[in-house]
């Protein structure tokens, strides 16, 4: 009878939560509101991050300087790989200021914020850029389950994603967390296909960021 009654209430838990929401395990509860408390002490931060992205055949490889400043504002610079030279500056909206790389540098513009100019190889924008909104990203996951282990003082929470074809095709999203509880790497899965590498080095936090940094 104790069993049917907790098989019961686990059903019933389940239609009220809604068939979106994620069956977070008590560790995996636990991660994601260590990384929402250290993120509400965090301001600004610099950070270095180096991304792996993969989309059909298409390959891309990039490294980004990302500066962001309370509350929505992001300049990502890259550094390194595909489009090395452009930059981007982002205080909220639909739109990106920015420039291409090389010999298009003195062009600045104005454009959407999903514009094939202003996005990575699969369509990541600049609002997506931030810890802030990774952190919301996990949050609104609609997830089968979600679940963390602790390994070497980083925290590993991995979420089964409940509907791929909603989320191009991506069937897992893996994030770790540092000794901080703030990101040092994000992974996306297509089955056992890694099609979204992205570590993150070199953080600052709560650090001054000059005026200058929101001007091309």
């Amino acid at each position: 009878m104790t069993t049917i009654r907790i098989v019961a209430a686990a059903a019933t838990a389940a239609f009220l939560l809604g068939a979106g929401a994620a069956l977070a395990s008590p560790a995996g509860d636990a991660a994601i509101s260590a990384f929402s408390s250290a993120w509400n002490g965090v301001h600004t931060y610099t950070c270095t991050i180096t991304a792996h992205e993969v989309q059909g055949s298409k390959v891309q490889d990039r490294v980004y300087h990302a500066v962001f400043k309370r509350p929505n504002n992001v300049r990502m610079d890259i550094v390194s790989g595909a489009g090395k030279g452009g930059a981007a500056i982002w205080n909220g909206g639909d739109t990106v200021y920015g420039h291409q790389g090389g010999f298009l540098s003195f062009i600045r513009l104005h454009l959407n914020i999903h514009d094939a100019k202003a996005i990575s190889l699969r369509g990541t924008t600049i609002a997506q850029a931030s810890f802030g909104a990774l952190l919301q990203r996990f949050k609104d996951l609609k997830t089968s389950s979600l679940d963390a282990k602790m390994a070497s003082g980083q925290t590993t929470v991995t979420a089964d994603v409940l509907d791929p074809a909603s989320n191009q095709g991506v069937t897992s999203e893996v994030l770790i967390l540092g000794a901080d509880h703030l990101p040092v790497g994000y992974d996306q899965y297509v089955g056992t296909k890694n099609v979204n590498h992205v570590r993150y080095s070199d953080y600052k936090g709560n650090v001054a960021i000059p005026d200058s940094t929101w001007k091309l």
